[in-house]
This record gives structure tokens, C-alpha cells and sequence, in this order.
């Protein structure tokens, strides 16, 4: 006797479920959307960041970010001076995260204790550097995207601007030079209500999928675009800085890193001449 239902599959069930949930998900975001605090929020992990935190938080918080959910990843530098007035200003929620390879947990932990305090997060490291090339508020551009689940911004990467040792300028008035775009990879602005796993560099989601700025599906054939987001990751700062990077370990992966190769991929992240930052640096100083 032939069967009078097809065979359901755990993927079809998994499917299925994907798409009740995500109905139900959408269902409910206009009513949560008008009692979130937070328009924009980061999420970051870091381990030995002190020198950097204070310039960084303060571009983001000039650039629209209101909040900062902040992990910390066995650091033992100064690094709890530096965000203390950022707590006591509201700014700040730290998080002691001494879970090895922890950057993906971090990421899933944030989603899931703060998806109700923020419209969007931004899930960058500490020498990425999220702008708008157009507007300083970095809320404005994100607006016509709210059909969208998550966004996904290509990054340049920068290298060490011929500098040795650590410069006294700060990272964006010292680190001016960079790969071409053929070099590059995104990070993710996300609805964090709507993520059912977290990653690196790429979500996966409830409702659909994230696009980049021009609304493509980001793949290897995707022409990269950097006119309304981009990201500047000032991936080695100088030489000395890289040396402490490549010492530190990664958070991402138990892989050590190769110095050999980490020095020969910094030597080809100086060619262009890149300065798309800095109007915006200015105007955030003057505020």
C-alpha cells in the first residue's frame, strides 16, 4: 500500500519550523521596535586593547552608536581604566568573557541577553572602524534597510603606513594606506531579534537573508560596495602593534598565526593612498 503522506524529513521540519517562527518573528518587530532604547548598539570582543579603546568608542558614539556591549577576552592591560567613565556614562556594558576561541559565543550571548535593547547591532572588532562615507549618523543610512534582517559591510583593509613602532597620532591619522578592494571581506549590522546563529563574519537568520549596502547577496562573485557603509579594519596597525597580534592569538580559531604569512599579507595592504575617513574624524572631534 502505497503511503498517503511523503516521508518528512528533519530538514523539512527544520525548514518549516524556520519559517513559523520567523512569521511570528516579524509579526511582533513593529510593536518591540517602539520601546528599544537603542537605535544602534556594537558588540565587540577584545583581549589588550587599552591603548585603542578610548578612540574607537569615542568615533562610534560620535557616529550614532548609543551603546557598546563590551567582552572581555583575558586582557591584563589598563583596560578597565579607560572604560570606566564609559560605564559611568551609561555607555559601556562589560562582559568578563574568559572563554577561549570565544568570539562566536560572545556574539550568541549578546544576542540573546540584549536582542531587546538595540533596533541593530553591529558585531566589528576593535581595529574595525564602521562609518558612511554621506552622513555622520550612520542611523540615517541604515533607515531604508529595516526590511532586512541584517546587513552585511565590506571592509578595506589598512596596513602599517610604513610605521615601525607604535606612532603617537591616533589609528586614523596614522593608518592612511591600504589594499585594493580586491582584498576584502564584510562584517554584520543585525537585527539581533531576528539571528538564529551568530558568526564571524556572516549571520544566519529567521527572516530571510542579509544583503550588503546596494542590496546584493554577498559572495565570492559580488562586486564589493563602499559608497553608504564601509568599514575601515586597520588590520596590523604598525609593525610592533602586528608582532602583539600575532603573539595574542585569535579569537575566531585555535589555529596559531604564522608570523611568515602575517607579514607578507601586511606588506600588501599599503598601496592606496585612502583619506574617505577623515571629514568624517573631523566632524565627530568638533562635536
Amino acid at each position: 500500500m502505497k503511503q498517503l503522506f511523503p516521508k518528512v524529513t528533519r530538514s523539512t521540519l527544520r525548514v518549516a519550523l524556520r519559517s513559523l517562527v520567523g512569521a511570528w518573528k516579524r509579526w511582533r518587530e513593529p510593536a518591540l521596535t517602539k520601546s528599544i532604547p537603542h537605535q544602534l548598539a556594537i558588540c565587540a570582543i577584545f583581549r589588550e586593547e587599552a591603548p585603542f579603546l578610548d578612540e574607537w568608542i569615542t568615533f562610534h558614539a560620535g557616529a550614532g552608536v548609543t551603546h557598546f556591549y563590551l567582552y572581555n577576552n583575558f586582557s591584563t592591560d589598563e583596560f578597565r581604566e579607560v572604560l570606566r567613565p564609559w560605564q559611568k556614562s551609561g555607555h559601556v556594558t562589560l562582559t568578563e568573557w574568559p572563554v577561549p576561541v570565544g568570539q562566536i559565543s560572545a556574539y550568541s550571548d549578546c544576542v540573546k541577553r540584549f536582542k531587546n535593547a538595540a533596533r541593530w547591532i553591529a558585531f566589528i572588532d576593535l581595529d574595525e572602524f564602521l562609518f558612511s562615507p554621506r552622513n555622520v549618523d550612520i542611523r540615517t543610512v541604515l533607515s531604508p534597510f529595516a526590511d532586512r534582517p541584517g546587513l552585511e559591510i565590506w571592509q578595506y583593509h589598512f596596513g602599517s603606513n610604513g610605521h615601525r613602532e607604535r606612532p603617537r597620532e591616533s589609528v586614523l591619522d596614522s593608518y592612511t594606506k591600504r589594499a585594493p578592494a580586491t582584498q576584502t571581506t564584510v562584517k554584520t549590522i543585525a537585527n539581533p531579534r531576528m539571528v538564529y546563529k551568530a558568526g564571524v563574519h556572516q549571520f544566519k537568520y529567521w527572516t530571510g537573508r542579509a544583503l550588503d549596502s546596494s542590496r546584493q547577496i554577498v559572495a565570492k562573485t559580488t562586486t564589493p560596495v563602499f559608497d553608504q557603509l564601509r568599514i575601515n579594519h586597520y588590520w596590523s596597525r604598525s609593525l610592533e602593534d602586528l608582532k602583539t597580534k600575532i603573539r595574542r592569538g585569535d579569537a575566531s580559531t585555535a589555529t596559531k598565526r604564522d608570523p611568515e604569512l602575517h607579514l607578507a599579507f601586511e606588506r600588501g595592504l599599503n598601496d592606496e593612498k585612502d583619506l574617505t575617513i577623515q571629514p568624517i574624524a573631523r566632524a565627530i572631534r568638533k562635536n
